[in-house]
């Protein structure tokens, strides 16, 4: 997993980071909202309820017995429901936590000293815990089955929560407890207080489920709202990562190219530092380039005048074996300036690219070799056509066929393949020759770079063929690879960047 998140892009890993951080701040953010909200919500439930209880304490001690049915049934609602009983139906008081007890302080002062309390943790619990029996007596009283009080109350028992109004009609009866019993809510605290009469006032008290969560509106504008931060900050980001992408291309056209491209410093402050180092590095290194090709070209030009002059010396000289070998160590100098000097001129100018024929091309280059006696594989295929630099191609593929012939010997096959994949141009000169050691392929590129005795030069070779031939294929978006050729022999490939 780390693995695969270091190799993303910095955008989609920075996408990333802030996706996974909104949103665990998001749900820890709503669970803790949340969980403060219900319990404040049930602590005022609490409250209020047993500020209810007092208030109906005092009613029912100051009013007669008939009109307790009617003060219970007025004052009960969905979240507090009321009921005398000869017996209190909380049997013990949950007196150990400290709520508990400021509770029943607070009751006590009142003037209620014996108090009963439950607290009520389980969620979706009903107010009224009723026995199936009861429950079954009490549908029954509110369908109007039975119309004295004594009957309802015969049938209810003692430990009944609520009966109904003597006076109430039997179709609101049957509403108010469907109502009741289906309504969801969670129940917050279950009592029973003792009046002066000996008679025991039993309460639950309880809070609607749908008070205590967030309404849909409220999810919806947390979600858009989270959205839309995620999506400006990824646009911030990936206007602040601009300059590092320009920055990317303008290294790869300038590794390839060799050419200057001034990246814009309009960045944030972190990153202006390392782009004006890099805009000054593609100066300095274009101007040490151009200033090693002066040079160069200099050196070989300035030297041929002491080798003509060599020449001249060595004409008015008798004829023998040292004078011969002196003109043939001469023109071994005189084609090493050649080819230096060529090898510079390819740094200092670069050809024009132009759509080409690659097929003609190579068959051109197949036939001139043909005409010398030179045998060339070139297998046929379909003709394409690709924007390049003629000139350079042809060179350097002859390159790469003159390096062939002279090293791979004159038993052995030499086959021209090229291939358009992509966006590249692929050449290949393949030879079933002596080879290269595999260690020692990235040195023969090297200039003036010659190997062992049976690669070495008969004919004034300088050893700038491959090295030329890296140096056109770098300058035009490509690369030259070596590469042993089974079962023996050498691969010589060159790739081409197409426009």
């Amino acid at each position: 997993m780390v693995k695969w998140y270091q190799r993303q892009k910095l955008i989609h890993q920075i996408a990333l980071v802030i996706l996974v951080g909104f949103a665990i701040s998001f749900f820890l953010t709503l669970y803790l909202l949340s969980y403060d909200k219900s319990q404040r919500i049930h602590q005022l439930s609490i409250s209020g309820a047993l500020a209810r209880i007092v208030s109906v304490s005092e009613t029912l001690e100051k009013t007669p017995d008939n009109l307790h049915d009617s003060i219970l049934s007025a004052s009960s609602s969905s979240d507090l429901h009321l009921s005398l009983s000869d017996s209190p139906r909380i049997s013990a008081s949950d007196g150990a936590s400290t709520t508990a007890l400021q509770l029943l302080n607070e009751l006590r002062s009142s003037g209620i000293q014996q108090v009963r309390l439950s607290f009520i943790n389980q969620p979706q619990r009903p107010m009224m815990n009723l026995s199936d029996q009861q429950m079954q007596s009490m549908h029954q009283s509110m369908m109007g089955r039975y119309d004295s009080p004594r009957q309802r109350n015969s049938m209810m028992g003692n430990n009944a929560m609520m009966s109904a109004p003597p006076r109430t009609s039997s179709n609101y009866r049957a509403n108010r407890y469907h109502r009741f019993a289906t309504s969801a809510y969670s129940a917050t605290i279950n009592g029973s207080v003792q009046l002066s009469n000996g008679q025991w006032l039993n309460f639950s008290s309880g809070v609607e489920n749908n008070i205590t969560h967030w309404s849909t509106s409220v999810l919806i504008a947390l979600i858009a709202m989270m959205t839309l931060t995620i999506l400006l900050s990824l646009v911030i980001i990936h206007r602040a990562l601009k300059p590092v992408r320009e920055l990317g291309k303008a290294a790869q056209s300038f590794a390839t190219n060799k050419q200057v491209s001034e990246v814009s410093n309009n960045a944030p402050l972190d990153l202006a530092p390392t782009i004006s180092a890099f805009n000054n590095m593609q100066h300095q290194v274009t101007d040490y380039i151009k200033e090693r090709t002066k040079l160069l070209a200099a050196i070989s030009h300035d030297l041929r005048t002491p080798l003509t002059s060599l020449r001249l010396r060595l004409e008015f000289i008798e004829e023998s074996e040292d004078k011969q070998q002196m003109l043939t160590t001469l023109a071994t100098m005189e084609k090493m300036l050649t080819e230096t000097m060529r090898f510079a001129k390819n740094d200092a100018q670069k050809e024009t690219s132009q759509t080409t024929n690659i097929d003609s091309l190579l068959q051109t280059i197949v036939d001139e070799y043909d005409e010398k006696g030179i045998a060339i594989r070139y297998p046929e295929q379909a003709a394409f056509t690709a924007s390049i630099a003629p000139l350079s191609v042809r060179r350097m593929v002859e390159n790469l066929i003159n390096n062939a012939i002279q090293y791979a010997g004159n038993d052995a096959t030499i086959e021209l393949n090229a291939q358009k994949q992509n966006s590249q141009l692929i050449i290949s000169v393949s030879d079933d020759g002596v080879g290269i050691p595999k260690e020692k392929l990235d040195e023969v590129i090297k200039p003036f770079t010659r190997l062992n005795k049976e690669r070495d030069t008969q004919s004034s070779n300088v050893g700038l063929g491959l090295s030329i031939t890296q140096s056109l294929a770098s300058a035009y978006g490509g690369r030259l690879i070596l590469e042993p050729n089974e079962p023996h022999g050498l691969k010589a490939t060159i790739t081409i960047a197409l426009s």
